[in-house]
């Protein structure tokens, strides 16, 4: 059952990242449309 200790933290963690990675494309999808002029596309 030692496994089942570090599979919990584990699991959250990757939720972490994941949820941080949603957050970094949200983010960079929000900023070139709102500088979509600027940009010069």
């Amino acid at each position: 059952m030692q496994q089942r200790k570090l599979y919990t933290p584990l699991r959250i963690f990757s939720f972490v990242v994941l949820a941080l990675m949603v957050a970094a494309v949200v983010y960079a999808v929000s900023i070139s449309v709102f500088y979509w002029n600027g940009i010069g596309v």
